[in-house]
């Protein structure tokens, strides 16, 4: 069962920054923060995901060193006969 998220505290500037993107868009402010939310938590989840591609990257690129430093540059690894 969701719980509602009352956000208290954030200040006069920050509650009238939102009212007025609110009205600028012409939505309510619970859309603006949701859409907001959302927003925040794509971009942490992509971001998660660039970084573990890197890190898989990486382990791979040093795969490849050991392997030119023990075998030299050479396309037999690729080859399929």
């Amino acid at each position: 069962m969701p719980s509602p998220l009352n956000i208290r505290d954030i200040g006069h500037d920050r509650k009238a920054a939102i009212e007025l993107q609110a009205k600028a868009t012409n939505a309510s402010i619970a859309d603006v923060v949701r859409g907001w939310i959302d927003d925040g938590i794509a971009r942490a989840q992509a971001e998660r995901e660039r970084a573990a591609w890197i890190a898989a990257a990486r382990d791979g690129l040093a795969d490849e060193a050991r392997h030119l430093e023990q075998n030299g540059p050479t396309l037999a690894r690729y080859r399929r006969v």
